[in-house]
């Protein structure tokens, strides 16, 4: 059973989010352990920075276990890595998941409501549905979609403050 960071593959191993995460990244294009790190503090816009000593013994490992090889070697000695069969193969399990895994994400919006203090529980529930729905319709209709987020922000920014 996958948990909220831990992705079930189709050998029944797990695998965590950052190996995921670093099959399909260097899956879009080939990138050094460097090159993931800053990705990925960019996507999270800094609130996750993998270190050093975690990225680079997961490439090894994923090395050692087929998913990824060594592309090149590059300046200084940097290995640029590229994702094998095996770890395509990987991806496409996962990709297959994609709908469960969110859900399960999904459901942790409670617990950290709960601990954030945040009393709003039928506003938290709108939210996910929202969330829900706009990433299975945007499938199906994204431009549609897109409009729609984008008339409620304005129309909640234009809510005058001190109202109720």
């Amino acid at each position: 059973m996958s948990t909220i960071f831990n992705i079930d593959t189709s050998c029944g191993k797990q695998r965590g989010l950052l190996s995921v995460y670093t099959l399909h990244s260097i899956k879009k294009q080939p990138k050094t352990g460097y090159d993931l790190i800053a990705e990925i503090k960019e996507k999270t816009e800094g609130a996750w920075v993998p270190s050093k000593g975690t990225i680079y013994p997961l490439l090894h490992q994923m090395q050692k276990e087929n998913l990824i090889t060594i592309k090149q070697i590059g300046e200084r000695s940097k290995h640029i890595f590229m994702i094998t069969d095996e770890g395509k193969k990987i991806l496409i399990n996962v990709k297959k998941q994609g709908k469960q895994m969110q859900e399960n994400f999904l459901k942790f919006n409670k617990l950290i409501a709960e601990i954030a203090g945040i009393t709003h529980e039928e506003i938290i529930e709108q939210l996910i549905q929202i969330k829900k729905l706009s990433v299975y319709k945007s499938k199906l209709k994204n431009n549609e979609v897109k409009k729609i987020l984008k008339s409620c922000i304005y129309d909640l920014n234009n809510i005058k403050e001190g109202q109720r």
